[in-house]
């Protein structure tokens, strides 16, 4: 029988190519592998012809494969189409490889009776793509991490003061869009300096930590804490007047002294200033205020709230009001 140039082309490319070209019947046994098999997966052709495919996949990649085989041995549609699997392959000694496998099912008249496909080695493409998955989490973590350097005080864990400027402006907003009040509560730990020097800054550190935790237990969920500098911090209260702010600066001021902060000899206390937004007021003169409020607090005995003063105008207001 005469050889046709066709059959030997073919022959030849099917020998030399890099890629394993391959036929299975219907029930996954293999009936035809090239020689390329040698090289990418230290098996002989004859030693893979006769034996299911699946048993050289991972147990992972075996239920992968069959799975997205049942969604399309019943969709006459699919058998027409290449199929893509990316599978983990088990060589001859042992070692894991990842291969791309292309697949198009062979019909006889619409009956499935086999399949013809490629297998290409992608372990090196699949290498780069979990380094460079793993570099896209280690840059989101970093971008976590400077988003927690802008955000949140590294000590205490209470929003850091630059974050302060960010929801005042949503308040102050809010206040002139909707007439929404909200107010301040601006406290300093008492005596904190002689903590620090009795007991060690390890100590001061530990006591700023708790409070914090006290504190956020004390407000309510959408309060805002703020590390405002040193031992001093603010709470922003939305939707709230002076006189429910009053009242939640003082449960603030008995959760801190109820508290054991495990100190001999020594009870911790904080003194607060508190008061309500006024538009008339910008947001420094405002936190000035409150921090006039906490000076008094300090100097009337600590361990008390202050509300702010009023200003002339406010006066003039309340006189004129009462006649």
């Amino acid at each position: 029988m005469r050889i046709s140039k066709e059959y030997i082309r073919y022959k030849y490319m099917i020998e030399n190519i890099k890629d394993i070209i391959w036929e299975m019947n219907a029930n996954f046994i293999f009936t035809f592998v090239s020689m390329a098999a040698k090289e990418t997966s230290g098996y002989e052709a004859k030693e893979l012809i006769g034996r299911c495919m699946l048993d050289f996949l991972t147990p992972e990649s075996k239920q992968h494969v069959m799975e997205r085989w049942k969604q399309r041995v019943g969709n006459k549609d699919s058998l027409k189409k290449v199929i893509l699997y990316d599978v983990e392959f088990i060589c001859k000694d042992g070692k894991i490889i990842w291969v791309e496998v292309s697949v198009k099912p062979i019909t006889d008249n619409s009956e499935l009776i086999g399949y013809i496909g490629v297998t290409r080695d992608i372990s090196e493409k699949k290498a780069y793509e979990n380094e460079l998955k793993r570099y896209i989490e280690e840059l989101k973590s970093a971008n976590q991490r400077l988003d927690e350097l802008a955000t949140f005080d590294l000590l205490t864990g209470a929003y850091n003061r630059r974050k302060f400027e960010h929801f005042v402006n949503l308040f102050i907003e809010d206040n002139a869009k909707h007439d929404t009040p909200f107010s301040i509560i601006m406290f300093d730990i008492d005596f904190f300096k002689r903590i620090n020097d009795t007991y060690g800054h390890k100590t001061g550190d530990r006591i700023l930590r708790e409070i914090t935790a006290v504190a956020k237990r004390a407000v309510r969920e959408g309060d805002k804490i703020f590390r405002w500098g040193g031992e001093e911090f603010i709470i922003l209260l939305p939707g709230e007047s002076i006189k429910g702010a009053y009242e939640i600066a003082e449960k603030v001021r008995m959760a801190i002294e109820m508290n054991d902060f495990a100190i001999e000899n020594d009870r911790i206390t904080v003194s607060l200033g508190v008061g309500e937004y006024d538009m008339l007021d910008n947001i420094d003169q405002f936190v000035s205020r409150i921090d006039n409020a906490l000076l008094k607090a300090k100097s009337n005995g600590k361990n008390r709230v202050e509300v702010i003063e009023l200003r002339a105008d406010e006066e003039l207001q309340i006189q004129n009001y009462l006649g």
